[in-house]
Formats: structure tokens, sequence, C-alpha cells
């Protein structure tokens, strides 16, 4: 007799033995698997507030994930690999309070950016940036900051900086 297994918050393979049994194994997706039945590739994450103001260059690390659907963004490193093929588009929405500066990468190479600048008078706005990139298997993207001591990023409880992708079509 063969039973249903429910489905837990992980994604769940099953495995069947010689024998009529069913076993149940859960399965957490890896960085980059593709773990969506669909073929969804979706992610959406924040930055958190105790990030903001970062003095440092390189990754921007969104680590309060909404959605990552298709598994591929991990919050540990701040990278999306790419779980399959495909057109993707990006999106990133930065709180700034002086100056931000930041672009989103494909494999280590810049392919858009944004310098917003409120000074000398400092005040609060959102800057953005958007791009569509055709992806590989296992390429990467991310958001690099750039100028150690000069991004004003921030996040409260009020305002939001986020980090999406999505696999177009």
């Amino acid at each position: 007799m063969v039973r249903k297994a429910q489905r837990s918050s992980a994604r769940q393979q099953q495995c069947t033995t010689t024998s009529s049994e069913v076993f149940v194994m859960a399965y957490e997706p890896r960085r980059g698997d593709s773990s969506s039945s669909t073929g969804t590739v979706a992610f959406t994450a924040k930055l958190n507030i105790s990030d903001s103001y970062p003095k440092h260059c390189g990754v921007l690390k969104f680590a309060t994930l909404l959605v990552n659907e298709g598994g591929g963004y991990s919050p540990d490193t701040g990278v999306f690999t790419c779980p399959m093929d495909g057109f993707y588009h990006f999106t990133v929405h930065v709180s700034v309070y002086g100056r931000g500066q930041c672009g989103i990468h494909k494999n280590g190479e810049k392919v858009v950016s944004l310098y917003h600048t409120t000074l000398p008078d400092k005040c609060s706005q959102v800057a953005s940036m958007s791009s569509v990139i055709k992806l590989s298997k296992y390429d990467e993207v991310c958001v690099q900051l750039w100028g150690p001591d000069r991004n004003d990023i921030f996040a409260t409880e009020d305002n939001d900086t986020v980090f999406a992708g999505v696999r177009l079509g």
C-alpha cells in the first residue's frame, strides 16, 4: 500500500525500496538548485537594518528573503546563482541618505550601475536600477558596492532596500 506524504515547508523527495514501503526524505534546495516544479525562478531580498551604511566594497548582502522560488539566491553570500538558462529581469531599489554607489554585476562584470547623491543637503531618497540579462546555468549575479566609506545606503522599519530578480517566460 502506498501512502501519500504531506509536504513540509521544504521540498520533499520520495524514494522507494525493493519492498512496497515508501520513504519521504526532506530535500533542502542548495544555492543554484531549481526546486520549483513549475520552472518559476524568482527572488526578492531586503537589506537588514543592521547592514545599513556599509563601509566595504564588494557584494551587498540582502539577508532577509521574502521569496526565493527556484532557490537561486543565497542570503549568506548575496549572490544569485542561475538555476536554468534564460532571460532574467533584475531590479535594485536603494534607500539613500547622502550618497549611494552600486551596480548589478554578472560573473564579476558590471552590467548597469547607479550613482545617487543628495549632498550637500542630505535627505532620504530612493534610487533604482534594473536590467534584463541573458544568463546560463551557474552564472552569478549580485549587487556590488564600490568606494569604501562612501555608501549611505540604508534600511529602516519604514524604508526598504531591495534586490529582486525573476526569470522571464
